[in-house]
């Protein structure tokens, strides 16, 4: 009788680390958590909080002027006590384990994702971290274009992952399983760059929201959109937009606000004032609410037959507040913002627009994968929920590729946590599949990274890390051409 295969044998861990959020699963379960990847400090008073991770959202009693601790920034770990205490909570959620979490991954199969590119010196850092404090049996470290394939049913066999990030985005030719890292392309824009334009747009214009980046991430989710394209295809200066506005052009939507000041794409916002517990009672309204114009979705995904009720849909108005609030106008800003992603040079970013991005890839990757890595152009991380980035997207690549190439853009059900359900596919897999042989081949145990030299090295030197140089796949594999 054939025996249990290594990751058969115990249970596996899914800890996907991104700069703003950290999703966490185990095959003992089915649900994804979702937790902010922050340390928060409320404003000073009588109600003062530090939170840590998922009590954020859950334990928070006043989101203004909230100040973020943020362990990840521009693709770097920099505060590595802050991941370790959001780690530490992910895994008191997902395992019910205790506070104290030394050994909290002894007996598993740990898969866990790493910014791009990161620097070796970190590299080291999170498999010491893994493998000293957490006692992970063995672990995959890994990045979330390497696990998108997996959440895809049925899986081609090269595509393009573009990882709408917090700090950057990112393109990754993938075939086979397999990253070609040396067609990655990465553009210097991401989830915190948008969000800070839309706190400086609202503090020029209205109110000074520049200490609000807490708020004005979850306004961002639940108002902005993408025009369907740049320019109209047939259109005079003057003329009002036809079709339904979610086939307008970014021109359309200028024109027809500068018509049109109050129209039904207009929403009237209102700011929470926290001033008792209460405020915070209603999940609906503990980030403040839209009170007029069309309402804020209620799934993280709109749908394309739900798209033209969120630009534009029946006006409904929501009881106004009881006591007097702050009301935000969101107008123009609701299709400006994301249109920096197709034009970065307007913010004096000199970088070619997302949909170049994305084509460069395609071009430096294997040129017999290029005609289904157009048809197969894959949206993943936070920002690729918002509302026509996909549509968006196809319509501008059409452009750039071949005349006898399909293009086609998907979304892997919820973008969010898309790498975090490829994770559990591959741990879930039958031992004799292709996918848990992949798996099987990149793992790396606690054992031979202790045989190997393990993290009680001089600075420099790789030791148990250089094993999982050869078997992660990662950047560091990158064969260099011969000279």
């Amino acid at each position: 009788m054939r025996g249990k295969s290594r990751v058969d044998a115990r249970p596996g861990v899914v800890l996907e680390t991104g700069a703003a959020h950290v999703r966490v699963a185990t095959t003992e379960g089915h649900e994804v958590h979702v937790l902010p990847n922050a340390i928060a400090r409320t404003r000073p008073g009588a109600r003062r909080q530090v939170l840590v991770g998922d009590l954020i959202e859950s334990e928070c009693l006043d989101y203004g002027g909230l100040q973020l601790r943020l362990p990840i920034d521009r693709g770097l770990v920099v505060d590595w006590q802050a991941q370790k205490a959001v780690w530490d909570r992910a895994l008191v959620r997902a395992l019910g384990c205790s506070s104290d979490t030394f050994g909290a991954l002894r007996g598993h199969t740990v898969i866990v994702t790493e910014p791009y590119f990161l620097l070796p010196e970190q590299q080291r850092a999170f498999d010491m971290l893994l493998f000293e404090w957490y006692e992970a049996d063995a672990i995959w470290r890994t990045t979330p274009a390497q696990l998108v394939p997996y959440a895809m049913d049925p899986c081609p066999d090269a595509m393009v992952v573009v990882d709408v990030g917090h700090s950057y985005t990112h393109a990754v030719p993938v075939v086979q399983g397999a990253a070609q890292w040396n067609a990655a392309q990465r553009l210097d824009m991401g989830g915190k760059v948008l969000t800070h334009l839309l706190k400086v747009m609202f503090s020029y214009r209205q109110w000074n929201m520049m200490d609000e980046t807490y708020l004005i991430d979850k306004m961002k989710a639940a108002s902005c959109f993408v025009a369907a394209r740049s320019e109209p295809l047939a259109y005079r200066r003057g003329d009002e937009p036809r079709g339904p506005p979610s086939s307008w052009s970014f021109e359309q939507f200028v024109e027809h606000f500068h018509r049109h000041s109050a129209n039904p794409m207009v929403q009237q916002y209102v700011l929470p004032d926290y001033a008792t517990p209460d405020d915070v009672k209603d999940p609906n309204t503990k980030y403040g609410y839209v009170l007029s114009g069309p309402p804020a979705p209620t799934h993280p995904i709109v749908s394309d037959d739900e798209l033209d009720a969120f630009i534009a849909g029946p006006s409904r108005r929501t009881a106004g507040p009881q006591t007097e609030h702050q009301v935000l106008r969101m107008g123009q800003e609701r299709y400006q913002l994301f249109e920096y992603l197709f034009s970065p040079d307007r913010i004096g970013l000199e970088q070619g627009p997302l949909h170049e991005l994305v084509a460069q890839s395609i071009q430096r990757a294997s040129p017999a994968a290029q005609d289904m890595m157009w048809s197969h152009v894959v949206l993943t991380g936070g920002s690729a929920r918002v509302p026509g980035l996909r549509q968006r997207l196809e319509h501008e690549l059409r452009m750039l590729a071949p005349d006898d190439v399909p293009v086609h853009v998907y979304l892997p059900g919820d973008p969010l946590d898309a790498p975090a359900r490829g994770a559990l596919a591959l741990l879930h897999a039958a031992p004799t599949s292709a996918a848990r042989q992949a798996l099987e081949a990149h793992l790396v145990t606690r054992e031979a990274w202790q045989k190997h030299g393990g993290g009680a090295l001089t600075p420099g030197e790789r030791g148990g890390t250089a094993l999982g140089d050869q078997r992660f796949d990662g950047w560091n594999t990158i064969v260099q051409p011969e000279e």
